[in-house]
């Protein structure tokens, strides 16, 4: 299994939440607000002096769909130029589940 975090401008949101609901993700985590910087970008901390924000989402692919997720995500950032988005792709393992 794969966990793929997705951080990206807020202005993207509607292209990166499309692209996972076309491809086969059925469930993911979302964080709203997201501040920090990147290696190539200004400081987003939503004031006046640092404006703007960024969204985050976490997905958990299986081995079945990791390929499929992987290539949707990077048709998104293609899509975007690569501009105001990073992925990180993290091995995971589940530990408990209620």
């Amino acid at each position: 299994m794969k966990l793929f975090l997705t951080i990206y401008d807020v202005t993207y949101d509607d292209d990166v939440m499309e692209t996972l609901n076309d491809c086969c993700v059925i469930g993911f985590t979302k964080w709203d607000r997201v501040h920090g910087k990147g290696p190539n970008s200004d400081p987003k901390m939503d004031t006046a002096v640092w404006p703007g924000y960024n969204s985050a989402v976490a997905v958990v692919a299986d081995d079945d769909n990791e390929e499929i997720v992987r290539e949707a995500l990077r048709a998104v950032a293609k899509r975007l130029h690569g501009s105001g988005i990073i992925i990180y792709e993290l091995p995971v393992s589940e530990v408990a589940v209620s």
